[in-house]
């Protein structure tokens, strides 16, 4: 995580010798592309570098809350003596995922361009994705059993994807800009640090979308 802040400054500090700026923030939904999990909703935060009134590079960090599944782990026994019968049994999980994202690209407008009034934008992006996974385990007979090793869930996903996104805006001069908009990404490389980390809440494609405020600053 730490490197990926680092990444980010890098980025923001290279396009920002321009003389216009534009911080933004807001609401997000997160939903991947996986049949029978709920969206993620958070938050995303946001800067946006004009290169003129209708092309900018941007760069935005979205916090994706916790969201929940059903499941079961594998527990073994301490001492297979104790029944050599029934050396496992089961326990009930509850695994849970985060989304933290972190994404950079070009956007390009349309209408009224970026300063002022109506317009639309679109453009493409690059992203690097984390997935946080943990779990909650139901209760079981400690003295005779722990949680199998291989059964574990919990574990971090790293990923690298692109995407296309588009949306409109409102700007007024005075008071600053409301805008919606909608990203598609695919994650082409993913890599996690446990071999059996929980992967029912996870999607190489995702959707977002985002309402928010910007507010642009001038020097």
């Amino acid at each position: 995580m730490k490197h990926i802040l680092v990444l980010l400054f890098v980025m923001i500090f290279t396009v920002s010798a321009n003389a216009q700026i534009s911080f933004n923030a807001g609401a997000t939904m997160i939903k991947g592309f996986r049949a029978g999990t709920d969206p993620n909703f958070g938050f995303h935060l946001g800067m946006e570098f004009p290169r003129d009134d209708f092309s900018s590079f941007y760069v935005r960090y979205t916090l994706g809350l916790k969201q929940y599944a059903n499941d079961s782990v594998t527990n073994i026994q301490l001492d297979p003596i104790n029944d050599p019968f029934l050396p496992y049994a089961s326990t009930t999980a509850i695994p849970s995922m985060n989304y933290h994202i972190i994404e950079g690209g070009n956007r390009y407008y349309i209408g009224d361009g970026f300063d002022f009034g109506w317009g639309g934008y679109g453009g493409s992006s690059f992203l690097i994705m984390i997935n946080q996974v943990k779990a909650k385990y139901g209760s079981f007979d400690e003295s005779k059993y722990k949680i199998a090793d291989f059964s574990r869930m919990e574990g971090t996903i790293l990923s690298l994807g692109a995407g296309l996104n588009g949306g409109v805006k409102y700007t007024d001069p005075r008071i600053g800009s409301f805008y919606f908009d909608v990203g598609l990404s695919y994650m082409f490389f993913a890599q996690s640090n446990h071999p059996n980390v929980y992967g029912g809440l996870y999607s190489s494609l995702i959707f977002s979308f985002n309402l928010g405020y910007r507010k642009d600053l001038i020097w």
